[in-house]
């Protein structure tokens, strides 16, 4: 006969599974973040051939390929880093790459100017950097030590 398992060993299972999938992924996000990488260091090599147009340098093609090496490079940083300041860094490159690389007309232009505003006012109201917590942590304990 099966012998009935407790809950709290049912639990205890459940826990180990989670934790090798948590484990699974981060080793997962690592491997990405090194193809990534990979990725980053042959765009480079690249770049050269790409620049020189008609014995020229070609700015446009410069600014573009200086831009997707950073996000690129910031992309890496928010697999490593997992928190929400990297991914709005992220999108603030992607978003000022589409407007200077781009050429919109004005309306495109307008629209990425409001959204890199937004951005950045999320990143400044929105989201608190580890010094902001811990400042307001301790001050949030000295209030509670004067009650």
């Amino acid at each position: 006969m099966r012998k009935k398992r407790s809950e709290t060993e049912i639990l205890e299972m459940l826990h180990r599974c989670q934790t090798a999938f948590f484990r699974g992924a981060l080793w997962f996000e690592l491997v990405v973040a090194v193809v990534i990488f990979i990725g980053v260091v042959v765009h480079l090599f690249g770049m050269r051939d790409a620049l020189l147009v008609d014995g020229g340098l070609n700015f446009n093609a410069f600014l573009q390929y200086i831009l997707e090496t950073l996000i690129g490079l910031e992309l890496i940083m928010m697999l490593c880093r997992h928190d929400l300041d990297s991914v709005i860094e992220v999108m603030i490159f992607a978003v000022t790459k589409a407007l200077l690389v781009n050429h919109e007309n004005s309306t495109g232009m307008l629209v990425g100017a409001l959204a890199l505003a937004v951005l950045f006012a999320i990143r400044k109201f929105l989201v608190l950097s580890e010094q902001e917590s811990e400042v307001r942590e301790k001050h949030g304990d000295q209030l509670q030590k004067e009650e």
